[in-house]
């Protein structure tokens, strides 16, 4: 599932914010908080709610023109947003990034710039940044590529989120994790660009009166492995225990 989807959404109207008037919304931040903090309220990006699309709207009202996600685009993938406000609130010391209540986010280089602004798709859902405040049902429907659904805890979810997230080695693209409005999960374990997707999805459920004893390998219920398809890598040949989170713990 690619971050930015096929189909774009529809335009939104926002209005152009002249130069020097101050930005809507908290401030975002992706560099370290001096000693002596920072004035007013902000938010971390890694702790900002990112979703996973955004429209495009590049502004005019300034003295110079504004920098935006892949110049051009209506639509840009909410990582491509988060890696671009990162290297630019890092590099350009002048530059201010807000988020306002809707989740819309403007930026602007300096305060003489036209505002870029970066509407949310909300149907699109979010980036998983912090699995322990976003995933927090105690028990989910976890469904495979293969179809076959499992129930699986709380924590091994985000186990698997945790695993997703890990930086992998140069040039193996990482996996991704979405929360969707509906609270489901979706997240892929990423592998070779020419890999078909395989995507995992886990929705809220009732937990068990009992999950069962656990595996005398790995401690995780026998409801979390599976024997069709493990995440990240199959373990058909019968060897070793059949759970993905043993795998990630190798």
């Amino acid at each position: 599932m690619p971050d930015t989807p096929a189909v774009t959404p529809a335009p939104t109207d926002h209005d152009d914010i002249p130069a020097r008037q101050p930005l809507p919304g908290i401030r975002l931040i992706a560099y370290r908080v001096p000693d002596w903090g920072i004035e007013g309220s902000y938010i971390r990006m890694d702790h900002a709610d990112i979703h996973v699309t955004y429209a495009q709207v590049v502004g005019r009202a300034g003295q110079f023109p504004a920098q935006g996600v892949s110049y051009g685009l209506r639509t840009v993938g909410g990582k491509d947003v988060d890696r671009w406000l990162r290297g630019s609130l890092n590099f350009w010391l002048s530059s201010d990034a807000r988020m306002a209540d809707d989740g819309v986010i403007r930026y602007r280089q300096t305060r003489n710039h036209s505002v870029v602004t970066f509407v949310p798709d909300k149907a699109s859902g979010v980036l998983i940044n912090r699995p322990d405040e976003q995933v927090t049902a105690p028990a989910y429907r976890v469904t495979g590529p293969t179809g076959v659904t499992q129930l699986w805890r709380g924590q091994a979810v985000r186990d698997a989120i945790a695993k997703c997230r890990r930086k992998p080695p140069v040039g193996w693209p990482a996996g991704w994790a979405h929360l969707m409005p509906d609270a489901t999960v979706r997240f892929e374990p990423g592998g070779f660009p020419w890999s078909p997707e395989e995507i995992y999805t886990a929705e809220p459920t009732d937990e068990p009166a009992s999950w069962g004893p656990p595996c005398a390998e790995c401690g995780y219920p026998e409801s979390e492995h599976d024997p069709v398809r493990l995440w990240g890598r199959s373990r058909t040949d019968g060897t070793g225990c059949a759970c993905w989170a043993h795998q990630a713990q190798e």
